[in-house]
């Protein structure tokens, strides 16, 4: 009898164990933590807008509401000839771009050409000279060829009627040249002194000129004899004494010189010779039997707009203003008039 009660009490307590263990075994997991929240991607920051450049006044829009008519200095005859002035662009761009280049390249120097014009006009520069807007010297301004003038280049510039550029309100130096050896100068690498205010719009950006621009301005060698070189500097002593003494941020020449003297590499190249250094991004520097042999890159100041960088955007299916502004960053377009 006791045994019994014994094996009675110990199938209850099996029967009470698995009668448990089935309850786990069916009942539901106990819930999980809901997860925390994924926090939301940081918000890419909107660029800084452009601030304003101390010495560079706000532009008065306001003073151009229709094409002005200018007055145009004709350097060849020493006359003076007035036209409007989007006639007069027209006649730049066919002499400072190749008329039968494509639209786009066309239309970007003609809002960069007229922006320039504009700045020299405001700053009254021809004016001093020969009681003019405008000059058709290239060495006081823009060069002009009305005659080379076709379809392609009146249509560039009806497009792009009455648009300059403008940085955070002020207009734009909107110097150019013709092939920049792949990268932008800055204006402390190309005129530290002709522009006195800074230029946040010049900066070394890249571009892939080559691919079309002449083999001959993509590289060149030059040998300027050595006494001509230290004649240029200043310097009496050996010239074979004569460095680059520092580059810029684009690499081009900053500082040439020698013992006490240092010059410009901007003023180097006038010195010498704009045809024979044709630019200030030099590779290489070399004295051999009297003479310097400078290897380099590009042709012409290398500053703002480089032409045959526009021309194979243009051929990449770039847009005039797209163009524009990969070569004055910051800088914006601006109608001034219909």
């Amino acid at each position: 009898m006791k045994n019994k009660k014994i094996n009675t009490a110990l199938v209850a307590g099996v029967l009470l164990l698995f009668v448990a263990g089935a309850y786990t075994l069916l009942k539901p997991p106990a819930q999980k933590p809901a997860p925390a929240p994924t926090p939301p991607a940081p918000a890419e920051k909107a660029p800084a807008a452009p601030k304003p450049i101390p010495g560079v006044p706000p532009f008065e829009a306001s003073k151009y509401p229709k094409e002005p008519t200018v007055r145009v200095y004709i350097a060849e005859k020493g006359t003076i000839e007035t036209m409007k002035l989007e006639k007069y662009i027209e006649g730049v761009i066919a002499q400072e771009m190749q008329p039968d280049w494509p639209m786009e390249a066309l239309a970007a120097q003609a809002i960069a050409s007229r922006t320039l014009t504009i700045s020299a006009m405001e700053a009254g520069t021809i004016k001093r000279l020969h009681n003019a807007d405008v000059s058709t010297s290239k060495e006081e301004l823009q060069a002009f060829a009305p005659h080379k003038v076709n379809d392609s280049v009146r249509q560039a510039v009806a497009r792009t009627r009455g648009e300059v550029l403008l940085y955070a309100g002020g207009l734009v130096n909107a110097i150019y040249s013709s092939c920049n050896g792949q990268i932008s100068a800055t204006r402390e690498e190309s005129f530290p002194k002709e522009i006195p205010h800074d230029t946040p719009y010049f900066q070394p950006v890249a571009d892939n000129c080559f691919k079309y621009a002449p083999k001959n301005i993509q590289s060149w060698t030059v040998k300027i004899p050595a006494s001509q070189v230290a004649s240029a500097i200043g310097y009496r002593g050996n010239p074979a004494d004569i460095r680059i003494l520092e580059k810029g941020p684009s690499g081009r020449i900053l500082y040439i010189g020698a013992g006490d003297k240092k010059m410009y590499g901007s003023d180097f190249r006038r010195a010498v010779g704009y045809d024979r250094l044709k630019s200030t991004l030099v590779t290489g520097m070399n004295y051999e039997g009297g003479n310097f042999v400078f290897t380099g890159l590009g042709w012409g100041n290398g500053v703002g707009l480089c032409q045959w960088g526009a021309y194979t955007f243009a051929k990449e299916g770039k847009q005039a203003q797209d163009i524009i502004r990969h070569y004055y960053p910051g800088a914006e377009v601006k109608k001034l008039w219909q």
